[in-house]
């Protein structure tokens, strides 16, 4: 499995999100609205809207791996360009939630 290392962060592609959630028993983080969220969401996963970064982004613990994504991808780079430099690694699905449903990488 190889990730993208970028601005302290890792790129990864659905196919590798189910492997790194379960070896280092990281958080899956939906950053969408809660309306989006409540519409559709990959199983297992906390809404924690990217609006509310400052606040949630202080209360989790800082040495939990925590994998983001949102609608696109677009929104889950800005917050884990936010999140860098926690003790936990931090990750970004590519494509972000409609890359999940349909699949693909």
């Amino acid at each position: 499995m190889e990730q993208a290392q970028v601005y302290g962060f890792k790129m990864i592609h659905t196919d590798e999100m189910f492997e790194i959630m379960q070896k280092e028993h990281a958080i899956l983080v939906d950053l969408r609205d809660a309306k989006s969220y409540r519409e559709g969401h990959i199983k297992n996963a906390r809404n924690l809207p990217y609006e509310q970064i400052a606040q949630w982004g202080k209360e989790l613990p800082g040495h939990l791996c925590l994998v983001l994504y949102c609608g696109h991808g677009n929104l889950s780079l800005l917050a884990a360009r936010r999140l860098r430099g926690r003790k936990g690694a931090v990750y970004t699905l590519v494509g972000g939630y409609e890359a999940y449903v349909r699949g693909g990488q």
